[in-house]
């Protein structure tokens, strides 16, 4: 068969997961033909583990044959000493849908015009695993690439750029309060980009959606492996959770068959579903993805009988919304934009019933929260395009001077910005979300689009944590007070009427005036104020370049203001305002003063 007319990664995509799976009878082998020549001869190819030499070669019969897919039982192949191929004709497939491979890649070494031998995993001893089933009002979430993650040589694990160097950080993720590592693809992909020459980091592309990164194992086995880093979370307390990018030719039908795969075979607690037009309504139906999170950029197709649209009625939700929309309005907040306050009020309120929202300040595909303080236009010239690649608008601001600098008074309000964006970001009513590294003060050298860097550029540099501007004890705190008080994170959205009967509303906003809000909306200053059991506490943003003021509520009998926390200086006076600096948030509350003195 000519190089022209070889099947490519998409020719055995069929409707069902034709794949190889074990039975207790033998080894059933499905093919789809639908794409190939119906003409043609199909096989399967069997090998010696061993040596890799065919020790059999068996073609289909007629009778195997049911409408384009071919099924075949195999007593006798040996799970733990056979490999396999498909045929056509004389020209050997690789199974696109096989469980594992017998060679073990190095990042950088894919091959698609070579062949690869395929495996089937042997069964795993989970030990009693089970998922956390943390609910998303509970969750934390963080989100890392597999490689980049561990790859520089400031990581310190043994293991570097790989699932077992991811397990190695559980502790650090756990002192920063994660609850779930969201995962960028880590299932086979073709790293090589022919058509540009360069990489595909990322790995948004086509893959072998059944089985572990090859390149991402430390192992000879990236099944056992990816097995022992969920089981290993999962003994933490903490989910892991799966990016799962389909092309547009990747039919939708099978999207179900994949995510209940993972979740059957490797425990997987939940997935983010990216590419156009997801089944979300097929994966609704899922009995296997029941209590999975799933988390996609439109809900679109989730009803019920007796709901409008979003409104799932689930008793505890389960889907997520991900959008920039947070995003980009709180990062305009923050740099001080006009006319932005409502619409930020209302992002930090947010927090449907039916359905979870995602907020964040950076992700995979954009300026990390360090280069949204530090560059005013992204610098992707090291991607090879000009610069024309990736987003042209970032809602940044450098505080004063574009990239590196050695100024103190700019370097200061850097990191002041970075605290406003996670406070703003943990006191929010949706799950928050930071990009690895976010705590260590993590730069890309301002580029937002670094789908094609296996460098420095999207390494982590761990150095970060011992460096002045990291993050890190001040996420753990926040992660903390998020936890402790459940006002914060409930599982709808905050009423604005007096539900307790206390002389409050659940939550409530306050300018220059108490109970008066958004009066002056250019000025970017209001106070928040949430009321749960009794207690109080008040947020004072201002998010303006010069200092102001805000009235807090009378406090209750025996009470007085107390700030708790400042992201610069603030104070409460007499007549119950609080005066603060410019971009500043300070947390306060209403301290019993007869209980304290008592």
């Amino acid at each position: 068969m000519s190089e022209l007319n070889r099947p490519s990664i998409s020719d055995s995509y069929g409707l069902y997961p034709c794949k190889a799976t074990y039975t207790p009878y033998g080894c059933k082998f499905s093919l789809d033909i639908s794409s190939l020549d119906k003409n043609a001869k199909y096989g399967i190819a069997i090998y010696d583990n061993s040596t890799g030499i065919m020790i059999r070669r068996r073609e289909f019969k007629d009778y195997e044959r049911l409408g384009n897919i071919y099924t075949a039982l195999i007593p006798d192949f040996d799970v733990n000493k056979n490999s396999y191929n498909f045929f056509c004709n004389d020209y050997y497939m690789t199974d696109v849908r096989a469980e594992n491979y017998s060679d073990k890649l190095h990042f950088g070494n894919f091959d698609e015009a070579k062949a690869r031998k395929a495996l089937l995993c042997p069964e795993f001893n989970w030990e009693g695993d089970k998922s956390p089933k943390i609910s998303y009002e509970d969750s934390f979430f963080y989100m890392l690439h597999v490689r980049g993650f561990t790859m520089h040589a400031s990581s310190g694990v043994k293991h570097k750029g790989t699932f077992k160097g991811v397990s190695e950080k559980i502790s650090h993720l756990k002192k920063l309060g994660v609850t779930a590592v969201i995962l960028q693809p880590a299932y086979e992909f073709n790293e090589n980009d022919k058509k540009t020459g360069r990489y595909n980091y990322w790995g948004y592309c086509n893959g072998y959606y059944y089985t572990p990164k090859s390149a991402y194992s430390s192992s000879e086995n990236p099944c056992t492996e990816f097995c022992e880093m969920v089981k290993a979370f999962h003994k933490n307390d903490m989910e892991v959770i799966m990016q799962m990018y389909f092309s547009p030719d990747f039919p939708r039908r099978e999207i179900p068959y994949v995510l209940e795969f993972w979740t059957a075979k490797y425990h997987i607690d939940g997935f983010q579903v990216l590419g156009e037009n997801m089944p979300m309504s097929l994966i609704d139906e899922s009995p296997i993805l029941a209590d999975r999170k799933i988390i996609a950029e439109s809900l679109w197709g989730i009803k019920t009988e007796k709901t409008d649209y979003y409104d799932t009625l689930k008793e505890k939700r389960r889907y997520a919304l991900y959008s920039d929309s947070y995003m980009n309005v709180l990062r305009r907040f923050i740099k001080s934009d006009a006319g932005i306050l409502s619409e930020a009020a209302l992002k930090i309120r947010t927090n449907p019933a039916s359905y979870a929202v995602i907020n964040f300040f950076d992700s995979f595909n954009t300026f990390t929260l360090n280069d949204l303080v530090s560059y005013d236009h992204k610098h992707n010239e090291e991607n090879g395009e000009d610069n024309r690649d990736g987003c042209d608008y970032n809602c940044s601001w450098n505080c004063g001077e574009e990239g590196p600098t050695k100024r103190p008074k700019v370097l200061a309000l850097r990191r002041k910005q970075v605290r406003n964006a996670l406070i703003l970001l943990f006191l929010s009513s949706g799950t928050p979300m930071i990009f690895m590294g976010d705590e260590m003060g993590n730069t890309q050298k301002g580029n937002n689009n670094p789908y094609c860097q296996d460098s420095d550029v999207t390494w982590l540099d761990w150095k970060g944590l011992k460096r002045k501007g990291s993050a890190s004890y001040f996420i753990s705190k926040l992660s903390s007070i998020r936890k402790e008080h459940p006002f914060y994170h409930g599982a709808k959205e905050m009423s604005m009427v007096d539900i307790e009967g206390l002389g409050f509303p659940e939550l409530s906003y306050h300018g220059e005036s108490a109970w008066e809000s958004f009066v002056d909306n250019y000025k970017n200053g209001i106070g928040i104020m949430l009321s749960e059991g009794g207690k109080l506490y008040y947020i004072a943003i201002n998010m303006h370049w010069d200092k102001a003021t805000l009235s807090l509520p009378r406090a209750p009998k025996k009470c007085k203001w107390k700030i708790l926390y400042s992201t610069d200086e603030a104070s409460v006076t007499e007549d119950e305002k609080v005066v603060l600096k410019e971009r500043t948030i300070s947390i306060i509350t209403a301290e019993n003063v007869s209980e304290k003195n008592e």
